[in-house]
């Protein structure tokens, strides 16, 4: 007994020496560990997915300036030195990896978002390192875009990849604020994390403006440990288990206007082991279901593993959209999926509409029918319910259609014979029947077409009819229009739409013979600018009129003229111009760009004159470093200005112009330098013409992306 209660004394004193000995020795933080790069067991649960790499920037090594260290190193080797390393920890441990870029080119940041997208992978993660006018700043942050729960998965990443690369690189600061929005540099957020649909987060895992962090980076060792870290991150999330919620029921369409919704959960840790008796690990506080955006009550049962809902109030009849979100005990999210429900409850009552009860037996008279179709609640159906239409008489077409908002529209044309024609809708196992009375040629006739794209055959919806220079009538989604019983004699029928050519054509009306018109429109510059979004910003205003040219006019007033000349011809082409100011008025650079920012899509484009006392002129166009599209941009309209004499143009690279900087949109300004301003007779061609080929250019771009490789 004795010799045992020694032996534990000493026990005792081992494990209090070691307490106050090395076991707390405080160690030099910046120390890099011992190099060991083993594949970690938990590293397996890896293996499901596919990672799409992107190391950062690329192709710019001719820009002396553009993304360097003190000694000239360059960032994108850096990342690309770093995604390459990274792809093959992750592919020993079992996972597909997608490089957006192998080799020191330019991508641009849609074509990153389209590989990673196309090639189906599950998340994105973009490798950069930072730059800071002091040089001692040297940290690591890992970006998310735009708030915690914008996308829970990608602040998961986030996480996780943060505490992989601190514990790797031992950097010499650790910032408070290690996990950033990208919002915090950006109104907007980065644009490769704003155009990514998949949840992706971008990495500055050090700053090479640090001088010894430069020399670091430029040794492979170091790259490869920085890697590691990042896969060490990546390997600790998958390993904690990635939750889901699968939709039991309803598939497809439901019937029921108040369906029992039902979703399967899994926590993504007790599902490894195949024991579907344990309790799921998962926070049932967390477990959610937004319909159509707005969250709902739920009831959840984590014995059955199932989430069940049915909703106070009847849905309407159409597409509804469900998202889930659930965290386990780990607190990984879900991947946010949306499901789609549809409600089609049936059709219980068929409603026609007719301009007239009557046709001439002329065989030229045509007349379009519109049906709705309402459910036992007097609720429009479900738009993609099939509806069958028949005639006995005459001819009617389509014959078998859908909804479009609310209603189908179909077209009848009469006979030759009188009589009474029965036209009969059917959908759901509802039909009805309505009657047409077919009458002798002369008492009654019509003049009716159909209007479409010249070059697509497309129906073209909202066209004017004006007849006899009168508003009279508007096409249908159908592209068709109807007229009956005009005074007989010489009529003038013009067919006017935004973005085509009119067409002005003289007609004959008489009693005897109805009209029916087939109208083909030859749209403006090809269709090229139809409905493209094009911000024009007049620079100047207010008290800043910039430079006075001769008679007067200032640089704020010809800006502004420009810009209205452009936009006034942009709208007849069918695009959608917007003047970030429409007067004279002083707007400062933050409100420009917040109101840029407000505006989904399109591109901005800055207008500023400035005076020269030469008979030469200097267009010079200025973009982001290394933005693709604005580059084929300012090409385009440098192009059009090249054809006139005295003329010469520049592009620039840089970060100078805030509203070109820190805008959301692809941004460009135009900066014309010259003895006086020729907006009709120079640069309003000029500028219109570059636009046009531009998006001549990317639309036969985009044409040959859709045709399938042999």
């Amino acid at each position: 007994m004795k010799r045992k209660n020694i032996f534990i004394y000493a026990l005792l004193l081992l494990f209090a020496s070691g307490c106050a000995g090395s076991r707390f020795e405080l160690r030099d933080w910046s120390r890099l560990p011992d190099e060991h790069y083993s594949i970690p067991p938990y590293a397996q649960y890896l293996a499901p997915f596919k990672i799409a790499l992107d190391p950062g920037h690329g192709g710019m090594a001719h820009m002396p300036g553009y993304k360097r260290g003190p000694t000239g190193q360059r960032e994108a080797i850096m990342n690309l030195n770093v995604a390459r390393y990274l792809k093959e920890f992750l592919e020993a441990a079992g996972a597909t990896v997608v490089l957006t870029r192998d080799a020191d080119v330019y991508v641009s940041l849609v074509e990153r978002v389209e590989i990673a997208e196309r090639a189906g992978c599950d998340f994105l993660v973009s490798l950069h390192h930072n730059a800071s006018s002091n040089p001692e700043t040297n940290f690591a942050a890992v970006f998310y875009h735009m708030r915690p729960d914008s996308s829970p998965v990608s602040l998961d990443l986030a996480r996780n990849i943060y505490f992989g690369l601190v514990d790797a690189l031992h950097l010499p600061q650790v910032s408070d604020e290690g996990l950033l929005s990208d919002q915090y540099i950006y109104p907007a957020g980065f644009g490769l994390l704003r155009r990514s649909r998949l949840p992706a987060v971008l990495l500055e895992s050090s700053f090479f403006s640090n001088p010894d962090e430069e020399e670091r980076l430029t040794d492979k060792t170091y790259n490869r440990r920085e890697a590691y870290g990042i896969f060490l991150g990546l390997a600790k999330w998958a390993a904690s288990g990635i939750p889901e919620a699968e939709l039991l029921q309803p598939r497809g369409i439901s019937r029921e206007k108040q369906p029992q919704i039902v979703y399967a959960l899994r926590d993504g840790v007790t599902d490894r082991a195949n024991r579907p008796d344990r309790p799921l690990l998962l926070y049932s506080k967390s477990i959610s279901l937004k319909i159509d955006g707005r969250q709902v009550p739920v009831t959840v049962d984590l014995k059955s593993r199932r989430m069940l809902c049915t909703p106070a109030d009847s849905l309407k009849n159409g597409e509804h959209f469900l998202q889930t979100e659930l965290a386990n005990l780990y607190q990984n999210h879900n991947f946010q999926r949306t499901d789609t429900l549809v409600i089609a409850a049936p059709t219980d009552s068929i409603h026609f509409t007719m301009p007239q009860d009557s046709l001439p037996a002329d065989g030229f008279a045509l007349m379009p029918i519109t049906l709705r179709l309402f459910d036992a609640s007097d609720d429009p159906v479900w738009n993609g319910t099939k509806i069958r239409i028949s005639a006995d008489r005459g001819q009617v077409a389509p014959q078998q259609t859908t909804l479009r908002s609310g209603q189908a529209i179909v077209l009848y044309r009469a006979p030759m014979s009188m009589g009474i024609a029965q036209i009969t809708a059917s959908a759901d196992g509802f039909s009805r029947t309505q009657a047409i009375k077919l009458v002798p040629a002369g008492l009654s006739w019509t003049l009716a077409g159909v209007v479409t794209d010249d070059s697509t055959r497309e129906n073209l919806e909202n066209a004017t009819i004006r007849l006899d220079d009168i508003p009279a009538a508007k096409t249908d989604y159908r592209g068709s229009f109807f007229f009956s019983n005009i005074a007989p004699g010489m009529h003038v029928l013009s067919i006017v739409k935004t973005g085509y050519f009119r067409d002005e054509r003289t007609v004959q009306v008489t009693p005897s013979k109805s009209i029916l018109l087939d109208v083909q429109l030859k749209a403006v510059f090809s269709g090229s600018l139809r409905d493209e979004t094009l911000i024009l910003d007049p620079s100047l205003g207010g008290y800043d009129q910039g430079d006075r040219f001769a008679g007067g006019l200032t640089a704020a007033q010809a800006n502004l003229q420009l810009a209205k000349t452009l936009a006034a011809r942009l709208q007849w082409a069918g695009a959608q111009p917007i003047l970030v100011r429409d007067r004279d008025q002083g707007i400062p650079a933050s409100a420009r760009i917040e109101a840029v920012n407000s505006i989904p899509g399109g591109i901005y484009l800055k207008l500023t004159y400035r005076r020269h006392d030469s008979d030469s002129v200097l267009v010079q166009s200025t973009i982001y470093p290394a933005s693709d599209k604005g580059a084929r941009i300012a090409a385009a309209i440098d192009n059009a200005f090249g054809r006139l004499p005295k003329t010469r143009r520049t592009l620039l690279q840089n970060t100078r112009i805030p509203e070109v900087t820190l805008t959301n949109k692809t941004a460009i300004e135009v900066m014309i330098t010259c003895r006086e301003p020729k907006i009709q007779g120079r640069d309003f061609p000029a500028i219109l013409g570059g636009l046009v080929q531009f998006y001549k250019n990317e639309r036969v771009t985009e044409q040959k992306k859709r045709i399938p490789a042999n």
